[in-house]
């Protein structure tokens, strides 16, 4: 071991080490390119890592990494951990002056890059000086491929610290610049272990991922990859019928996604004709969760648990989760604390709030990032004695259960009352033939803000605005009542996928 006899932290590269040492021909990842067993895999990991270190990179160092969903990502990122460089893996999506912006950031002393996606990097470093590249799918010098040869010597492996830096991911930028948030070795045990005590995942899973492994899914799921030893099955897209047949082909088990994923899935017409009875647990991720969604997918698909779970970038990123055996009886909630982890709802005061009220979810605990990248400021603010405040409004019910509200920022406050759009948003999912919905603010010179809604409709379906308005009179409080609807054909969403709540966007045409 290169690390300490009694290691807290996850060590992705050892780990990986072992498990392949212990079942060599097991397949390890299925993508659209190719398939490698834990042998094949951790051969090209050492042969990387043995170049990364002859071409420079010591321990420390940052090496970005700007891929899609393939074989490229876990590699780049095993042979990053394996030499104690520091892998920055940058969203796939980002273009322009918010990538220039994030490189700049970063400062980084190689970078990884698909050559679908080195074009865009080409014209920034015209802008702010080039870096060294290794090109996946490229050809000549700069070939990632061509490193999966030996170098002729092995890397040397350093000594590993539990809170040394391991991994920065910027978040999203819908809130500000983005920003690299900043995950120890001792951050990185967090995933594995919880999915493990939560009976999630274990050696004879067969895991379908299909959202982008450029954000913390990427990286976690490798960890666990090593860990558990079990059979990882990438998606290059978020394509409903590729999902279908990839979970009946590969007989995949276990698959986490956003809500829009789900809703694609209900819409497939013979969605019954996919065998999908190899599946156990669907995780349905990210932001609030629509009830009906939920239970429409679970009609549609009864031997499927449908748990949802709830966490950050900045918490690595599990803060709680729906067991499985609890995923009816909770239906609707984001879980219980995961093992490890502390989490309160606190009020303005920053006193914890009781009774079921909401308030804001703060957490501790080894999950918590170490900080931001170079932004003590913006750490400080997020991190107040020992507790991050999580920015989410949420509840906790007398079984521990939480239920999350929207964010903190969304909080509508209309004549000095206030509004969270989830509520609203869920009553809308209840109305025949709808099948996306925002709840926003509409700025009132009376009121402060008056309460907006953007509506899709299902395919096929109908909706008569007035008669919407009076299910959600019957069904609500008055000044809860969206005071405009808007029918558009799709929602806005940024880069990443997250649905743009901004008056003036939604109001626009559609």
């Amino acid at each position: 071991m290169a690390n300490n006899t009694n290691p807290v932290g996850f060590f992705a590269a050892e780990v990986l080490d072992r498990t392949a040492g212990n079942q060599p021909q097991k397949t390890a990842i299925v993508a659209k390119e190719e398939e490698l067993t834990f042998a094949a895999l951790n051969q090209r990991v050492h042969a990387l890592a043995g170049h990364l270190q002859m071409e420079g990179i010591r321990q420390g160092d940052r090496v970005g990494v700007l891929l899609p969903n393939s074989t490229a990502i876990p590699l780049s990122y095993y042979a990053t951990q394996k030499i104690g460089a520091v892998t920055v893996i940058l969203d796939a999506r980002l273009k322009g002056k918010e990538l220039q912006g994030v490189l700049q950031d970063a400062d980084l002393k190689l970078f990884v890059v698909h050559q679908q996606l080195y074009p865009e990097v080409e014209e920034i470093f015209k802008a702010m000086g080039p870096i060294p590249v290794w090109i996946a799918g490229g050809a000549g010098e700069r070939s990632f491929e061509k490193r999966f040869a030996p170098p002729g010597r092995d890397a040397t492996l350093p000594r590993l610290n539990d809170d040394d830096d391991a991994l920065i991911l910027y978040t999203s930028g819908t809130t500000g610049e983005p920003k690299g948030v900043v995950l120890s070795y001792r951050n990185l045990a967090q995933y594995p272990m919880v999915m493990g005590e939560m009976n999630i995942t274990a050696s004879s899973t067969i895991r379908g991922c299909i959202l982008p492994m450029s954000h913390i899914v990427g990286p976690v799921v490798c960890n666990e990859l090593a860990e558990k030893g079990y059979t990882l099955v990438i998606f290059d897209q978020i394509n409903p019928i590729a999902l279908l047949e990839g979970i009946q082909k590969y007989r995949v088990n276990v698959f986490e996604s956003v809500p829009i994923v789900f809703q694609l899935l209900l819409g497939v017409k013979n969605l019954a004709a996919y065998d999908t009875t190899s599946m156990k647990i669907a995780a349905m991720m990210g932001t609030t969760i629509p009830l009906p969604l939920l239970r429409a997918f679970q009609a549609a698909q009864p031997h499927i648990k449908v748990i949802q779970g709830y966490g950050l970038t900045e918490t690595s990123p599990m803060i709680t989760l729906v067991e499985p055996d609890r995923a009816e009886t909770k239906v609707g909630s984001i879980g219980r604390a995961v093992p490890g982890v502390e989490v309160r709802i606190v009020g303005e005061d920053d006193r914890e709030v009781l009774g079921g009220e909401a308030g804001e979810i703060v957490t501790r605990g080894p999950h918590v990032m170490k900080g931001y990248f170079r932004r003590p400021d913006a750490t400080a603010e997020r991190i107040r004695g020992g507790w991050l405040y999580t920015g989410d409004i949420g509840r906790k019910d007398a079984d521990g259960y939480y239920y999350h509200l929207g964010r903190k920022d969304d909080m509508i406050i209309t004549g000095g009352l206030n509004v969270y759009p989830a509520e609203v948003e869920n009553l809308i999912y209840n109305y025949p033939g709808v099948q996306e919905t925002i709840v926003f603010a509409i700025p009132d010179p009376k009121r402060g803000h008056v309460i907006g809604a953007a509506v899709v409709i299902r395919p096929g379906a109908s909706v008569v605005e007035k008669e919407l308005l009076g299910f959600l009179r019957s069904n609500l409080q008055g000044f809860k009542v969206p005071q405009r609807i808007v029918i558009r054909e799709a929602l806005p969403r940024t880069a990443t996928g997250k649905t743009i709540r901004d008056a003036a966007t939604l109001l626009s045409t559609p």
